[in-house]
């Protein structure tokens, strides 16, 4: 009876045990992968395009004079390690961001990046050797984006992953630039572009340890729709113009993040 019993006893710890490995090995493998980057409710945290490492921005603006269409395009490409943006092209999509993303189920997320900046002002001198000195406000710009999007964490090893993200953007700029008109008048040239785009970002992350990764890869900004509206005011009086504007933004980038289980 004795013997009975313990061998009752063995076969039940046996089978206790076995289970629990059996619900351990999955988290623990779970785990192995992207070291963790990706389970089910994880809140992760990003700031995206910190690096913009290359950059290649095409700008378009069509304007109607007298029923025809005018189309005056610039392009430019740059490469740096902490600073690459062509001179008044790309300013909204190569600034740095944060992002928000939530792992809904396993591996797939939900979120979205904010793009912010304010120019403050300053002020712009010309002092010649023989004349009169003038001061005017020096020009400004700020920027405000928003980009919701979705992804996917794909593991690709212990500690890589690759991340692709998609969304719909909408961004708006304005520029503001001073100057002197006929008669030392004041002018100002307000330019006001409204852009909606479609945002492709795939990233590969590199996860060293649970909790913080570095991604980098190439994304790619292409226009859906947008619009330029330009305002020049000289003394009381003001003239606007709208034009339509189309802005494709092709680059690599690096930023680096981390996340929190919820």
């Amino acid at each position: 009876m004795r013997r009975v019993f313990r061998g009752a006893a063995f076969r039940a710890s046996f089978v206790a045990a076995t289970f629990a490995l059996l619900v351990a090995a999955p988290r623990e493998a779970a785990a192995q992968d992207a070291n963790g980057l990706g389970e089910k409710h994880q809140l992760i945290l990003s700031a995206d395009r910190l690096l913009p490492l290359l950059s290649y921005t095409s700008q378009t603006v069509t304007a109607t004079v007298g029923g025809a269409s005018f189309k005056t395009t610039d392009s430019g490409t740059s490469a740096a390690f902490l600073f690459g943006r062509e001179p008044n092209l790309g300013v909204v999509h190569t600034i740095p961001r944060v992002a928000f993303d939530y792992t809904i189920v396993r591996r797939l997320t939900l979120g979205g990046a904010f793009a912010f900046a304010l120019g403050l002002g300053g002020t712009h001198t010309e002092d010649p050797a023989n004349g009169t000195s003038r001061k005017i406000d020096a020009s400004k710009t700020s920027v405000v984006g928003f980009a919701p999007r979705v992804g996917y964490v794909l593991p690709l090893g212990e500690n890589f992953a690759f991340w692709p993200r998609a969304g719909l953007a909408f961004y708006s700029v304005s520029t503001s630039t001073p100057s002197v008109g006929p008669q030392n008048a004041a002018v100002t040239t307000t330019d006001s572009d409204t852009l909606f785009s479609l945002d492709l970002d795939p990233q590969f992350a590199w996860t060293p340890v649970h909790h913080f990764f570095i991604h980098f890869g190439p994304l790619i900004n292409i226009p859906l729709s947008g619009s330029r509206s330009t305002e020049v005011t000289n003394g009381p009086s003001s003239t606007t113009n709208k034009n339509d504007l189309s802005v494709f933004h092709f680059g690599l980038s690096a930023g680096l993040g981390g996340w929190f289980d919820l």
